[in-house]
């Protein structure tokens, strides 16, 4: 099968620009009750366009409107603590929707055959929603083990410490790692650990595809 470009370059840089606020307001916000909502709102945006980034075919799209929905009920009833295992159940679809948003971008990536703006938004993207993918899963082991994780941070993070484990994952995916947080589990340390390789795996496999098309376009247009 040919490769085919990505379609649109706007619903990845729309994407993109509301997963940069969202990483930046949210720590913000999250610690004053207030103004939290601000935050939980921009999330839920983010995840609302993150929906049509997703490519139509083999009913992608369809499954991630589904996902979503699920989502964000149970993210906004984990808010308000209206139901007892609602946090949980969250965290939890949040890294299914994740994960298919990961699926979806990759397939998108691995099948264009040239290196323009549409790639390097869809490539940002990928990388932070692994990192909201790992910052789900460490919140959702948090949450059925509180002694998983330590240190000041997580301690101040209020009741709904999400916006701190997206810190927490994405200082492990680029393996700077302050010790603000630390786990103090098994399950936590080896989530760092294939967090921390799959961050180093996927800036080598990247740049090595970015700089390979580069190569194999200017080469196309040299001979044509």
């Amino acid at each position: 099968m040919d490769k085919q470009p990505i379609e649109l370059s706007y619903p990845f840089r729309n994407l993109l620009g509301f997963l940069i606020l969202y990483l930046f307001i949210s720590p913000f916000l999250s610690a004053y009750p207030r103004f939290g909502v601000i935050a939980h709102f921009i999330l839920s945006v983010t995840l609302c366009l993150a929906v049509y980034t997703v490519h139509k075919q083999q009913g992608y799209r369809s499954v991630a409107v589904v996902l979503l929905m699920v989502v964000l009920v149970f993210y906004w009833l984990g808010i308000y603590d209206v139901i007892s295992f609602s946090e949980i159940g969250a965290y939890l679809m949040m890294d299914v929707f994740f994960l298919l948003l990961i699926v979806s971008f990759s397939r998108q990536l691995t099948r264009s055959s040239r290196i323009g703006v549409n790639e390097i938004f869809a490539t940002l993207c990928l990388y932070l929603i692994i990192g909201l993918f790992w910052g789900a899963a460490h919140a959702l082991l948090y949450e059925f083990n509180p002694g998983s994780y330590a240190g000041p941070l997580l301690e101040s993070g209020g009741e709904h410490p999400l916006s701190v484990f997206n810190y927490f994952s994405l200082i492990t995916l680029t393996t700077v790692g302050y010790g603000d947080i630390t786990p103090q589990s098994p399950g936590a340390t080896a989530l760092c650990q294939l967090e921390a390789i799959i961050g180093q795996f996927y800036t080598a496999v990247v740049v090595a595809w970015l700089v390979g098309n580069v190569v194999t376009d200017r080469q196309q247009r040299q001979d044509g």
